[in-house]
């Protein structure tokens, strides 16, 4: 690959059914109360924080016959090589770091209450994307990161929507490979 040559960055915005998501959505008044960062490298693979902390999402894991299909937007994004390795770098920093961090939740309340606060090695999922944008500087970020909010993402013009419908579509739009339950153990 030419070093100038350009890389996608991809952010997924879902909604789950938990309690959580329910009060994101009513406070921010949007569907979408999740979001994750991808690269073009695999898109099964997702970064992002949840509940439990910092994870790494596999987008094929959350389609089971016994679920309602999720909703989701799918926005990509054209980034220099270099900004795509620096994400790649931050990204696997997380990921071998991953005990250090915890989920933000007051982080997330007062956020909501357009109140926002930073702790050190605490994130909610939309903070995570910020953070991981104004470190990288791929996108031009006005606000604190704790500011940012999953229906934020869509809005800027240098991301473009390439999937909307439910994460069961997406997977087959872009062919995404099920794992069997024995290949998920």
């Amino acid at each position: 690959m030419e070093k100038n040559e350009n890389r996608k960055i991809y952010i997924l915005l879902t909604s789950f059914p938990d309690m959580g998501s329910k009060m994101v959505g009513f406070m921010t008044n949007s569907i979408f109360t999740h979001a994750s960062i991808g690269l073009d490298e695999d898109l099964d693979t997702f970064y992002s924080f949840a509940w439990k902390g910092f994870i790494v999402e596999k987008i094929t894991k959350y389609i089971r016959p016994d679920r309602k299909p999720y909703p989701c937007e799918l926005y990509e994004m054209d980034v220099s090589a270099e900004k795509y390795e620096l994400i790649k770098k931050i990204l696997l920093e997380f990921v071998e770091n991953r005990h250090k961090y915890s989920f933000a939740r007051a982080g997330l309340i007062l956020g909501l209450m357009r109140m926002p606060l930073v702790q050190k090695r605490k994130y909610f999922c939309s903070q995570f994307i910020a953070d991981v944008f104004k470190r990288s500087k791929a996108l031009h970020l006005k606000k604190n990161s704790a500011r940012y909010f999953p229906r934020d993402f869509g809005r800027f013009p240098e991301m473009s929507l390439a999937f909307k419908g439910n994460l069961s579509g997406m997977i087959k739009m872009y062919k995404l490979r099920m794992k069997t339950a024995k290949e998920s153990r």
